[in-house]
């Protein structure tokens, strides 16, 4: 099976939806990672087209078992992400996801054991500005300098040197406990990290969408 569409938007609205809807007819099965809004409305359309709605908050119909202790809270974004790591890596895996936020998430084979959660970078750089008196808002970027002589320099190079030194710090941290674990990458800012870090076994951009595909395969097959 292969990818057919890839796309990106803000608000996954009621529009966006009937969207896709119309452009694969064909749909027999569909599984969602949503950590915003209200997705009521898939599960309506769902029912309407008797399309099977494959839920990531029912453990029973995933290849995964979930430690976590307070389990309603997991994001699904997580959950995508850890049953593509079961699908793609063996032994123990660390998921980070560079997204708005960072996740990071441990797997032990085909068993969630649980994470950590850190600003990512848009965020490390909306607070500089909202939390402060006089720090400008700036746009996020690659800092060209290595030491800031301009405050929107000096902002850059903080935000995305900690975000590097914290990456590293956690696959250490996560390395001392489990030697031979796999760190896996993926999410937003992912590239960002391609030529900071050494220690990264995979860079893998389509890690959750994998995941949810997998999600639908296990249920198609029960």
């Amino acid at each position: 099976k292969k990818m057919i569409e890839y796309d990106s938007t803000n608000v996954f609205s009621v529009e966006y939806f009937e969207n896709i809807l119309s452009k694969y007819s064909m749909l027999k099965a569909i599984c969602v990672s949503n950590t915003s809004n209200d997705i009521g409305y898939i599960y309506d359309s769902c029912l309407n087209l008797n399309i099977k709605y494959v839920s990531l908050r029912d453990e029973s119909k995933l290849p995964l078992e979930i430690q976590y202790k307070t389990k309603n809270t997991l994001g699904s974004d997580r959950i995508a992400l850890a049953v593509g790591a079961v699908y793609k890596y063996s032994g123990v895996k660390l998921i980070i996801d560079l997204g708005t936020c960072i996740t990071y998430d441990v797997v032990v084979d085909n068993v969630y054991i649980g994470g950590q959660i850190s600003p990512g970078l848009k965020m490390r750089l909306a607070s500089l500005h909202s939390d402060t008196y006089k720090l400008p808002d700036i746009n996020l970027q690659e800092p060209e300098s290595f030491i800031g002589t301009t405050t929107r320099e000096s902002m850059l190079i903080g935000v995305c040197d900690s975000f590097v030194f914290e990456i590293k710090n956690v696959i250490e941290k996560y390395k001392s406990r489990y030697p031979n674990i796999t760190v896996v990458i993926t999410g937003g800012n992912m590239m960002m990290m391609k030529n900071k870090i050494k220690n990264i076994n995979f860079f893998d951009p389509y890690l959750l969408m994998e995941g949810l595909n997998y999600i639908i395969a296990c249920n198609e097959e029960n």
